[in-house]
C-alpha cells in the first residue's frame, strides 16, 4: 500500500532569500531549467537469485570507488554491488560473534572506504574491502543518521536520553560532527534540539520526535540543517568549525494532506508500531504535508532539497552561495511520494519506504536538457 496515491502538482516560482543578519537579496528564478530524473535501473527482486533478494533494506550507501552497499536488517548483512549493480560480495552474518550482526539499522561508509555499521548498542568498523576490524560499544549518545564528510569524519543526528528530578524523559537531538573511527567522541554541535517525553504517552512521543526532528545535509564546506521541516522551509547553513554561515528561506507553502494520506499515514504507522511490540497506538497525523522532505549534497558541492507538498519527487538544486541552479524531478510518479532518496556525490539512489511486492533499490539519473550543460557533469 502506497502512502499517496492522488496527483497534484505544485507550481511554484522559487525565489530564494540569502540571509546575513536581517539583510535578504532576492534570486531571479526566471531562468531557472528543469530537469528530469529517471529511473536508469535497480537491484532487487522477489525470488530467485539470493544474491538481489533482501529481506529489508535499512540502509544504503555509494563508496568512494562507486560500488553501492545495501544493508539488510533482516538477513543482517551488507551486499555490495557495482555501479551497474552487479552483485561483488556479502559482508558479515547473522550471529552475536565478531563482526556478525544481530539488529543492524546504520550504514555510512568514510572517505577512506571504512565501514561503519550502527547495530545498537554496538558500532561495527570494516574496511573496504569488508574486513572485520573492531566493534564499539556505543555511550550514551546514539547515532540515528548519518553522512560521511572527509576521510574520516560523520556528520548527523546523535540522541542522548536523560532522567529528569521532575520524573520526565528528555531527549536531545544534536546534528554534530564525530570521527567514524570513535564514535563517542562528538567534535562539533551544530544545532541542538529538546523533547521532554510524556511517559503516559511514550509512543506517540517517541514516534513524533523522530519524524518531526530536524534533518541534515553535509558538503565539503558546507553542513545544512533544517530545523523544523514539517512546517517552516527554512535552512540554516554552516561552516565546519560550527560558525554560522548563511540562512536560506524557501517560499514554500502549506499544502494540506488528502483525507486517503491520513487514513493511509495512519494505518501504516500504527501497523508498523504494531508488529514490533505488543502495545497498540493511537496515530494522529498532521493535516499537511511536510515542508521539506529530505536534502543531500552531490559531487558538485551543491545542496539538493525536496520539496515535501509535491507528490512526485521535486528537487530544488542550489550552489553553495545559495543560488537557485536548476529544479529537477521524477515527472508523474506520484507513487514515489515515499520513497527515501541518497542524494551523494557517489549518485542518486531510492529506496521505498514501503515497498508494494519486495525490497528494492532504484538508481536515478538526471536527463539534462542542451541548454544546461554547464551544471551537467553530476
Amino acid at each position: 500500500m502506497k502512502l499517496c496515491k492522488h496527483s497534484v502538482f505544485l507550481m511554484m516560482s522559487i525565489i530564494l532569500c540569502l540571509s546575513c543578519g536581517n539583510e535578504c537579496d532576492d534570486h531571479d528564478s526566471s531562468n531557472v531549467l528543469i530537469d528530469t530524473l529517471y529511473i536508469a535501473d535497480s537491484i532487487g527482486i522477489e525470488m530467485g537469485d539470493s544474491n538481489y533478494v533482501f529481506g529489508s533494506i535499512s540502509d544504503f550507501e555509494y563508496a568512494p570507488d562507486g560500488e553501492i552497499l545495501i544493508l539488510d536488517g533482516i538477513q543482517c548483512c551488507i551486499f555490495v554491488y557495482s555501479q551497474s549493480g552487479a552483485f561483488i560480495k556479502r559482508i558479515g552474518r547473522p550471529g552475536s560473534g565478531p563482526g556478525e550482526k544481530q539488529m543492524p539499522s546504520l550504514l555510512e561508509v568514510l572517505g577512506n572506504g571504512t565501514i561503519c555499521v550502527k547495530d545498537q548498542p554496538f558500532w561495527y568498523i570494516y574496511d573496504s574491502e569488508g574486513v572485520f576490524i573492531s566493534s564499539i560499544h556505543l555511550g550514551r549518545s546514539v547515532p540515528m543518521s548519518m553522512i560521511s564528510v572527509g576521510p574520516e569524519n560523520i556528520v548527523g543526528i546523535r540522541n542522548r536520553m536523560d532522567f529528569l528530578q521532575t520524573g520526565e524523559l528528555q531527549v536531545t537531538k544534536n546534528i554534530a560532527l564525530w570521527n567514524g573511527i570513535n564514535p563517542d567522541t562528538i567534535e562539533t554541535v551544530y544545532f541542538e534540539q529538546e523533547f521532554l517525553l510524556n511517559l503516559e504517552d511514550i509512543p506517540n512521543n517517541v514516534m513524533r520526535m523522530d519524524l518531526f526532528s530536524a534533518i541534515a545535509a553535509a558538503g565539503e564546506d558546507r553542513v545544512y540543517v533544517a530545523p523544523s521541516p514539517t512546517d517552516t522551509p527554512v535552512i540554516y547553513c554552516y561552516r565546519f568549525d560550527g560558525s554560522s554561515a548563511d540562512t536560506l528561506y524557501l517560499p514554500y507553502a502549506e499544502v494540506p494532506k488528502f483525507p486517503s494520506e491520513i487514513e493511509e499515514e495512519k494505518f501504516l504507522i500504527e501497523l508498523a508500531y504494531s508488529q514490533g511490540t505488543d502495545m497498540t497506538m493511537i496515530w494522529e497525523p498532521l493535516p499537511n504535508r511536510p515542508m521539506i522532505r529530505c536534502m543531500g549534497v552531490d559531487s558538485l558541492d551543491n545542496l539538493w532539497v525536496q520539496r515535501g507538498a509535491e507528490l512526485s519527487p521535486t528537487f530544488d538544486v542550489f550552489n553553495i552561495q545559495g543560488d537557485l541552479l536548476y529544479t529537477a524531478g521524477l515527472p508523474d510518479r506520484e507513487d514515489a511520494y515515499n520513497w527515501r532518496f541518497n542524494i551523494s556525490p557517489g549518485g542518486i539512489t531510492a529506496v521505498p519506504k514501503d515497498p508494494e511486492f519486495y525490497p528494492l533499490l532504484y538508481i536515478i539519473e538526471r536527463r539534462v536538457p542542451p541548454t544546461n550543460k554547464a551544471t551537467s557533469d553530476y
